[in-house]
């Protein structure tokens, strides 16, 4: 019946905008709303003789940088055509489509789009806190073992990081490997763990429980929930450090960002089955604020003043990418984040609160070349992949061989974690423009951003030669720097770092710098667990009744000082099944 109900409304909706479109709008000032990635959005429309004369954005959170363009480009076209049908922002989809919700609704006479109702109308068995796989996984298999489930979600819609992630996850004997003729096991997996990481650096116990759930983790997804991995399998080593042999396949066969959206429509429709038979409840828009503590165990939540009890709480809010607090505690001294603005680090607050001790922290792997033109939102990157490109540091040296995969490690050596991106103008070209977008910002129009940073004067700096580039970013030692990596050049061998790739001189102006630090996507430390997803106090006890699930357990955690192919949604999904099995059997359901 719920969906005959949709499939009627979304007919009516149909015809209701196509018999609409034919007529004049009315004259008048009109507002609505819409749903963005980070609340609503706002609109006012101004109509004048029957037409759509002025859209304007009024209220807003989505995130700077990222939104900027929809904001700025989505009314205007709207204008253009007359019509609230408009094509979308590449970048800024969701925005886009967002503004254009609010528009039709504003023509419409909707005007608000009707807020949900909050009231709690389940006494849960589990409480899971946060929307994004990993919750989504834990409500929809907790409730499928019998459970109640509240889930809580801070932001307006499900999601989280998966909403902008690529579809690859990771395991280890599933049946698509099988299908593909790949022999695998878990305790290869496991070793796989060991030989990247240079040894047993991290927490034996969850990376062998990881190898083992993760294949079975995989064929629930396809099995259970009907995750489509495509009509032709994509099986493969996976990006970063290759594993053997091939473990990382592919919601809806993609590896760009949109193919975790493959996850989200198989499990949401399952979460509202288990909705409609009042076995579950999602609240949107709502912020778990603390944990509940009595005699050590998380018996509870608290959103704002409210309190709402369960006997399990499951702790599913992502990494703390977007927390500047937490990444300057642990990992930087500055730094930007292409993280969603949910990843806020609330769960390792609530788990600090418990008393949980946080391991592998140190390691959080860190992009190069990002510009902080809009703060502590990565939005545009300098290329550092330029055939020739040269990185230095503040003082103007050379630090490591800008070819290798080691800009993680080299932006956190270097003071502020800062470095310049040296680049000749003969080494631009339209196939290696000098900036791009950071992962999920909206495209860059590489030329036009040139100027206007150069006009700025801020971040992007132009000379004739070494030595005048030297001083306008006060960098002593670059004069000398440079003159020793263009003999090497001449010699095809670089001498400090035995970079063999692009030794391309910096010999002829004119000559950019550009001042880059490093942005992260996802985080890998986290708060220790045992095999049951509890978390673990420093003595190794038990904080009875909370369970944790998804980025927050961090990778490294599982996997070592590495970055795994397909790791981030496999801590997801394995460990949000196994966080659900053990938070229901506490529950006694």
């Amino acid at each position: 019946m719920r969906k005959l109900l949709a499939l009627l409304l979304c007919v009516s909706m149909v015809f209701g905008l196509t018999a609409f479109a034919a007529e004049p709008y009315a004259d008048g000032v009109h507002t609505g709303q819409g749903t963005g990635i980070g609340g609503m959005v706002t609109v006012t429309v101004t109509v004048e003789n029957g037409a759509i004369a002025q859209v304007t954005v009024d209220n807003h959170t989505e995130t700077p940088g990222l939104s900027d363009p929809a904001i700025a480009q989505v009314p205007e076209a709207i204008v253009a055509a007359n019509s609230p049908e408009v094509d979308t922002v590449a970048g800024a989809t969701i925005t886009s489509e967002a503004i254009m919700e609010a528009v039709k609704n504003a023509l419409s006479g909707a005007g608000e789009a009707a807020s949900e109702d909050q009231e709690i109308t389940i006494q849960p068995d589990v409480i899971v806190v946060g929307a994004g796989l990993a919750g989504l996984v834990s409500a929809v298999k907790a409730a499928e073992l019998g459970a109640k489930v509240l889930v809580f979600e801070q932001n307006v819609r499900v999601g989280g990081s998966a909403l902008f992630a690529g579809g690859s996850i990771s395991g280890a004997g599933f049946k698509i490997q099988k299908e593909m003729g790949v022999e695998d096991s878990p305790e290869q997996f496991y070793q796989d763990f060991v030989r990247l990481s240079g040894g047993e650096d991290f927490n034996t116990e969850i990376a062998r429980v990881h190898a083992e759930r993760s294949g079975p983790a995989i064929d629930w997804l396809q099995d259970e929930v009907g995750v489509d991995f495509g009509a032709e399998y994509r099986l493969d080593t996976g990006s970063y450090y290759p594993m053997f042999p091939d473990r990382v396949t592919y919601a809806l066969a993609m590896s760009p960002a949109g193919g975790a959206l493959g996850f989200l429509q198989a499990l949401t429709p399952r979460l509202d089955e288990y909705i409609a038979k009042g076995q579950a409840q999602l609240l949107l828009n709502t912020e778990v604020t603390d944990v509940i503590l009595e005699d050590g165990a998380v018996v509870g939540v608290m959103v704002d003043d409210l309190a709402v009890y369960a006997p399990a709480t499951i702790i599913a809010t992502g990494g703390y990418g977007y927390s500047e607090d937490w990444l300057l505690e642990y990992n930087f001294d500055q730094v930007t984040s292409a993280n969603p603005p949910t990843a806020t680090g609330s769960g390792y607050n609530f788990a600090r609160k418990a008393g949980a001790v946080f391991e592998k922290m140190e390691f959080c792997y860190a992009y190069p070349g990002s510009v902080p033109v809009s703060g502590f939102q990565a939005t545009v990157t300098a290329n550092t992949r330029i055939p020739g490109v040269v990185l230095v540091d503040q003082s103007g040296q050379r630090i490591f061989d800008e070819t290798s995969s080691g800009a993680s490690d080299a932006y956190k050596a270097a003071d502020n974690n800062v470095l310049y991106a040296l680049v000749a103008q003969s080494m631009i070209t339209e196939e290696a423009p000098l900036f791009r977008s950071a992962v999920g910002a909206a495209p860059v129009d590489s030329p036009a951003k040139l100027q206007e940073l150069l006009a700025e004067g801020k971040y992007v700096f132009k000379a004739d030669s070494i030595e005048e580039l030297a001083e306008l970013i006060g960098a002593e030692n670059l004069p000398a720097a440079i003159a020793q990596y263009n003999l090497d050049c001449a010699a095809g061998e670089d001498s400090l770092f035995g970079r063999s790739a692009n030794l391309i001189p910096l010999e002829e102006g004119p000559f950019y710098a550009v001042y880059t630090i490093p942005y992260v996507l996802m985080t890998s430390g986290g708060p220790r667990i045992n095999g049951q997803a509890q978390l673990v106090r420093a003595d190794d006890s038990v904080v009875a009744g909370a369970y944790l699930a998804g980025e927050i357990i961090g990778s490294a955690n599982v996997g070592g000082n590495t970055t795994i192919g397909g790791i981030g949604h496999g801590l997801c999904v394995t460990w949000g099944i196994i966080a659900a099995e053990n938070a229901v059997a506490e529950a006694n359901k």
